[in-house]
């Protein structure tokens, strides 16, 4: 008997043991869209063949909640498009980064020896132009504009609670009115909204399925739509376009283990640079240069005053429930 038990101990050790992360793997936790991991899959493999490097997608809610549960002790070594506001409340979690050299970014870019920016992204209305044509609508030009009784159920917005997006628009109407007036104006926008969508990407989905004729969304997933064949247009408000940052980082601790240090400043400058150029293109870095067809020029900034200011994320986010609570 004791004989078979030690046969079957033997057999279910490498079982257990393959489950087991090897020490000398290196976690990246990225909240990126699909396409863009998929990227960063391809080219970290094809530029550290002989490391040990697991890519998890992980959203910017779950894993800023990670970390605040379990700081230092996270599995993951590297975080990795985290939105900003999230990285601001759990900076004293990362790696002091003031020794790694960020001169490829733009004056005034990064603001924290924690953490570096990973993207600028912007948003605009993304419009429908054969609908609008059809119907005989003009484009809105401002925020009092989408109130019109003619786009009744023709607007998706992101959720500003569950997207970073939807959050951007909300601020910035925050900033241009004032609270109290903010929340009266979502108030009126509610009626003629068909969703608030619980992802960013949401409302350009509606769209391209044409269940609407506005998104408020990201002008990437708008430029990309446009350029996969959709008949639509990126509309800049006459207040700017709304914005907002995501961050990337080393969990304090983790730049003492090997290869670390290498492969985050390799993200910074290869596979970053890539990333912007291509996919988000909105200007960070001193030498960038916009690869992706059709996405608009010289776009206005919108007030976004307090975008990383985690506290007043959690005062407006209370305020909302006003809203669509």
């Amino acid at each position: 008997m004791k004989k078979i038990c030690l046969i079957l101990v033997l057999l279910l050790v490498p079982i257990f043991l393959s489950g087991c992360k090897n020490d000398d793997t290196i976690v990246i936790y990225t909240s990126m869209e699909e396409e863009r991991n998929q990227a960063l899959k391809e080219q970290i493999k094809e530029k550290f063949p002989d490391l040990d490097i697991e890519v998890q997608y992980m959203s910017t809610g779950n894993s800023a909640a990670k970390i605040k549960n379990e700081g230092e002790n996270i599995e993951a070594d590297i975080i990795l498009d985290l939105e900003t506001a999230h990285m601001v409340d759990v900076a004293d979690k990362f790696a002091d980064l003031s020794n790694i050299d960020d001169d490829i970014y733009l004056d005034g870019v990064n603001t924290s020896n924690n953490y570096f920016t990973w993207v600028k992204y912007t948003m605009n209305l993304i419009i429908d132009k054969k609908y609008f044509k059809e119907h005989n609508l003009k484009e809105p030009k401002t925020y009092e504009d989408l109130l019109k009784k003619e786009y009744k159920n023709l607007i998706a917005m992101p959720d500003p609670k569950s997207s970073g997006t939807g959050y951007a628009f909300y601020l910035n109407v925050v900033n241009i009115m004032g609270e109290k007036k903010a929340i009266e104006y979502f108030k009126d926008l509610k009626e003629n909204v068909r969703e608030f969508t619980t992802s960013g990407s949401g409302p350009t989905n509606l769209l391209k399925q044409g269940e609407i004729a506005i998104a408020m969304g990201m002008t990437a997933q708008g430029v990309e739509a446009i350029n996969d064949g959709y008949d639509f247009k990126i509309v800049e408000l006459e207040t700017g376009s709304p914005y907002n940052t995501t961050s990337f980082g080393i969990i304090k601790g983790k730049e003492n283990k090997d290869h670390v240090i290498e492969v985050f400043e390799y993200l910074m400058n290869d596979f970053g640079k890539f990333d912007k150029e291509n996919y988000m293109p909105d200007i960070i870095l001193k030498d960038q240069n916009n690869k992706v067809k059709n996405y608009p020029e010289n776009l206005k900034d919108a007030d976004m005053k307090g975008i990383d200011s985690v506290d007043t994320k959690e005062k407006l986010n209370e305020l909302w429930d006003q809203v669509n609570g």
